[in-house]
């Protein structure tokens, strides 16, 4: 199956184990060779688990495995806590935020007929919890494998889907994992590492691994436990009240070099699991067909593991908008419509940063207008006019300085279709998020450093002192959170150094200007933290180039190799999209990808009027059309790949519509079919270490 490349474990013991037995010796005086069960080692609780996996049967009426304790889908997502939630209601909650946080969940937008809608038989079944962690508790990966009534074990599937972003465990179970369970298909969902790891440091409270708050101590059996990291939180605590520390960002783990590895630990655990709930079966990666799909950081996570899939455990890949840090200094070519494309192939860190410095004054432009409705204007002209007391941007008016904050953003390879998108993702704080999260993991930083002057902490209402977040909202944080922080005001990013003290980081004044400018003193410091060089006229201390040092090693350990070991791979995503640019990502990915393999099986499809974040379409200026729809698209021509063999269609640019508003209902018009062949002009031309995809 695998072209040049090493057999799977599983398959090499049942060729050899025979020849080895009869190699013994010959004659009638010799038994027959005796049967090895390819399954032997999927029979075995895996030893990075720090317990026996727990089951939970479900009716799938009274509570179901998508529709927890609610009736329906439609019911789930209006779903409301009890006063005193159960485990039960949590992951309900925790499976209503998978479908609120990242679809469109209106009927105008597709929910109810692309997707959202659940078979009877699919949402009936088992569910296994599990974690994995090598007995410090500091790891923590929790896992869970979904076995829904209609899984068939004569035609076994799996399909791995860890969660997107930081998100919890459930994270992806209401997008792909409805698809799967629909199947018939067993899930298997992980964290990744990351999830909804929250301390918060004054009352000590974390959370256990059902979402219930729980006092930390020195526990090891919580999501995360800031106190098991050996740093002086007693200190940092005094002289910071209220502050709390994210597992993603302050576990210092990096747990991004390990996100292949979850992946492919949670397909062993469904192995084992599925094993023990239909022993007869035997069931292994020989007899049983999985996928791996997932989007954004669970893209990454997916392709990863299939890169790193030394034991054949994956047989293909559906990939959206995927988040990838390709090769440093990789030599790949990225073009649109024959034109070279100037700036790719960066790593996140470098083009979240890049964002962080001028996407709020981009959203100034005359260019941009009407977007403007979630940054605050005059703070967003003081970040233009900061920028240029620097020397950042150029331009002695708003109008300047904006339309080069905006050309700035072009030339480092943001698609002109992104650009209504850039006031929303710097106004809901993505940009920041991002950036702080990603500098504290490469460096594995503690919380106690405070990298680049920021802090997280619940806000007081007039956003200016941190506070302790609510106990209501601390409560339901394990199921509402993204792990990133913003949560209903609950955690937010602080700029410790503002003018006049703390405050929420966009209504922050630098000291270097003395105006609220959404803090760029702390953005400034992100970007050194990128770039390892001075950036603006602040100083490059020595205390942040040594940290420079530590995050280029972090991001050293998350690059990828573009080498998928010749399985089908299908990857999606959205010209539009502003956070995960595709002149950074899937584009150059597929370009390295055919350079590591000729004969690679990778299709790559680019959607217009497609962007990152499908529950935000109707917040644009522009309704976008649904990236989910595609992601599904590509997951039935996986499945029809697999198994009857039909062929992938060649790579190709989709050229859906964006609606009129979002009251009008999505039809195939607005997102059409991904053609079995695509026309000459709507083709993506992929070569070793280069790409052309059509304008």
């Amino acid at each position: 199956m695998f072209k040049h490349r090493q057999l799977p474990i599983v398959a090499l013991i049942a060729l050899a184990f025979p020849l080895l037995l009869t190699a013994c010796g010959s004659g009638d005086d010799n038994p027959p060779p005796l049967p090895v069960d390819p399954a032997a080692p999927f029979k075995l609780k895996p030893d990075f688990l720090s317990a026996e996996p727990l089951r939970t049967d479900y009716d799938g009426s009274s509570n179901g495995l998508l529709t927890g304790k609610a009736a329906s889908l439609t019911e789930l997502l209006s779903y409301k806590l009890p006063a005193s939630p159960s485990p039960a209601d949590l992951r309900t909650l925790a499976i209503q935020t998978s479908y609120t946080g990242l679809l469109d969940v209106t009927a105008a937008g597709g929910f109810g007929s692309y997707y959202g809608r659940i078979s009877a038989a699919g949402n009936k079944g088992s569910e296994y919890v599990a974690v994995s962690d090598d007995g410090s508790g500091k790891q923590n990966v929790t896992m869970v494998v979904t076995v829904p009534s209609n899984f068939d074990p004569a035609k076994a599937c799996v399909v791995a889907v860890p969660s997107s972003g930081s998100r919890p465990v459930y994270g992806e179970l209401g997008t792909i994992g409805e698809w799967a369970l629909n199947k018939g298909c067993a899930v298997a969902l992980t964290d990744k590492g990351g999830g909804v790891g929250i301390h918060d440091l004054d009352r000590d409270n974390s959370f256990a691994f059902d979402g219930a708050v729980a006092t930390a101590g020195t526990r090891k059996d919580l999501t995360f436990n800031a106190n098991l990291l050996g740093d002086d939180l007693t200190k940092f605590r005094a002289a910071n009240p209220n502050r709390m520390a994210l597992k993603h960002a302050h576990g210092k783990q990096n747990p991004e070099k390990d996100w292949g590895k979850y992946t492919l630990q949670s397909i062993k655990v469904a192995l084992y699991v599925l094993n023990k709930q239909f022993p007869a079966a035997s069931l292994s990666p020989l007899n049983t067909l999985v996928i791996a799909s997932s989007i954004s950081n669970g893209g990454a996570a997916v392709l990863r593991a299939a890169e790193q899939d030394s034991e054949g455990l994956i047989r293909g890949v559906v990939a959206g908008e995927p988040q990838l840090n390709l090769p440093e200094n990789a030599g790949l070519t990225v073009k649109r419509g024959g034109v070279s494309v100037p700036t790719s192939a960066k790593p996140l860190f470098d083009y979240i940063t890049m964002a962080g410095l001028y996407q709020a004054c981009a959203t100034q432009s005359a260019a941009l207008a009407p977007s403007s409705a979630f940054v605050i204007a005059p703070f967003a002209a003081n970040r233009c006019a900061s920028l240029a007391a620097q020397g950042l941007v150029s331009g002695s008016s708003l109008a300047e300085q904006s339309a080069d904050a905006l050309a700035k953003l072009h030339a480092y390879g943001w698609e002109a279709e992104s650009d209504l998108l850039h006031d929303s993702h710097y106004g809901f704080e993505f940009t920041e998020l991002v950036a702080h999260t990603y500098a504290n993991a490469f460096a594995r930083a503690s919380v106690t450093e405070s990298v680049c002057g920021y802090s997280v902490a619940g806000i007081d209402a007039a956003y200016q002192t941190p506070v302790a977040p609510a106990a209501e909202a601390f409560k339901t944080g394990w199921a509402t959170g993204g792990g990133l922080g913003f949560l209903g005001g609950a955690f937010n990013i602080i700029a410790d150094g503002s003018v006049g003290g703390p405050a929420l980081f966009l209504l922050a004044a630098s000291p270097s200007s003395g105006k609220p400018d959404f803090y760029l003193d702390g953005a400034t410091c992100l970007r050194r933290l990128a770039t390892g060089a001075a950036v603006g006229s602040s100083p490059y201390s020595a205390a942040e180039q040594a940290l420079a040092a530590r995050v280029k090693t972090g991001l050293s350990e998350v690059r990828v190799s573009g080498d998928l070991r010749g399985k089908p791979v299908v990857i999606v995503h959205g010209r539009s999209d502003a956070l995960i640019p595709v002149n950074h990502n899937s584009r150059p990915y597929a370009a390295l990808n055919k350079r590591a393999d000729a004969n690679s099986g990778l299709r790559y499809y680019e959607v217009t009027d497609a962007n990152h974040f499908d529950a935000l379409v109707g917040m644009y200026p522009k309704t976008l059309v649904p990236l989910h729809v595609y992601t599904l698209r590509a997951l039935d021509l996986m499945w029809a790949k697999l198994t009857t063999g039909a062929a992938l269609p060649d790579s190709q640019l989709v050229r859906a519509k964006a609606r009129a508003s979002a009251s009008v209902p999505l039809s195939d018009a607005h997102v059409p079919a991904i053609a079995a062949t695509p026309a000459a002009a709507d083709s993506i031309v992929i070569t070793a270490g280069a790409i052309d995809v059509a304008n």
